[in-house]
C-alpha cells in the first residue's frame, strides 16, 4: 500500500477543514445565514474551491501524482460562474415542479411518496435540461482555457471541433446523468432547503472529478 504524499495530506486536511466548518455547529449557522443572506457568492464560493479541488483529485489519482492543471485559476472562475447558475436552478427547478403538482399537472400523490416524487420530477427535469447544457459549456471552456494555454488558436469552431462529443454524449450526457446526477440529486431534493446547499458543494467535488476524468478520456482517444 502507497504512503500517502504531502499533497494527499494537504488535500485531506483542506477537505476536513472545509467539513468542520459546515458541521461544528456555530461555524453552521454562520455558514446557513451567509448562504440564505447571500446565495449566489456562496454559490460561486463553494464550486470554485470544492470543483476544482475534485479536478485535482481526478488528476492525481489518473497520474499517481498532483499535477498543476493548466489555467487553474482561470477554471476555478469558470466554477464559481458554475457554482452561481446552479444555485439559481436548483430554486427554479425546485419552485417550477412545486407549481406544476399544485395545478395538478404532474401527479404527486401524497406524504412521503409525494415527497420521493417532487424530489425525483426536480432532479429529472434539471439533469435532463440544463445538466448537458453547462456540462457542453464547462468542456468548452475547458478547451479553450487549455488552448489559449499552448497558445493555439481559440476561435469558437477551433475549440468545438476539438472536443471530442461522441465521448461527452456518450459517457458525459449517457452514463453519468442517468446513472448518477438523477439518483444523486433526488437525494439532494428530499433533505431540507438550508442541508441542499450543504449536499450540492460535496457533490462538486464528484462532479469535478467527473468531468476531469471524462476530459482524460478524449486524450487519450486524439
Amino acid at each position: 500500500m502507497k504512503r500517502l504524499s504531502i499533497g494527499d495530506g494537504l488535500w485531506l486536511v483542506l477537505l476536513v477543514g472545509i467539513s468542520m466548518f459546515f458541521m461544528l455547529p456555530k461555524t453552521n449557522q454562520v455558514f446557513v445565514s451567509l448562504t440564505t443572506a447571500h446565495p449566489f457568492m456562496m454559490g460561486f464560493l463553494k464550486f470554485s474551491i470544492l470543483a476544482t479541488m475534485g479536478e485535482l483529485l481526478a488528476l492525481r489519482l489518473a497520474n499517481g501524482k498532483w499535477k498543476h492543471p493548466t489555467g487553474l485559476l482561470a477554471k476555478g472562475f469558470v466554477w464559481g460562474v458554475i457554482g452561481i447558475a446552479v444555485t439559481f436552478m436548483f430554486s427554479f427547478f425546485s419552485c417550477g415542479v412545486v407549481a406544476m403538482i399544485d395545478k395538478g399537472i404532474l401527479p404527486a400523490g401524497s406524504g412521503s411518496i409525494q415527497s420521493l416524487l417532487k424530489a425525483f420530477y426536480t432532479s429529472l427535469l434539471m439533469n435532463l435540461t440544463f445538466g448537458p447544457v453547462f456540462m457542453a459549456a464547462h468542456r468548452i471552456s475547458d478547451a479553450y482555457i487549455d488552448m489559449r494555454a499552448g497558445g493555439m488558436k481559440t476561435k469558437i469552431v477551433d475549440v468545438i471541433s476539438a472536443i471530442n462529443w461522441n465521448d461527452f454524449i456518450n459517457f458525459v450526457v449517457g452514463k453519468t446523468i442517468p446513472f448518477w446526477w438523477i439518483p444523486v440529486h433526488t437525494l439532494t431534493f428530499l433533505l431540507p432547503g438550508e442541508y441542499r446547499v450543504l449536499a450540492a458543494a460535496y457533490l462538486s467535488i464528484f462532479l469535478g472529478a467527473i468531468l476531469a476524468y471524462a476530459r482524460r478520456r478524449d486524450t487519450k482517444k486524439h
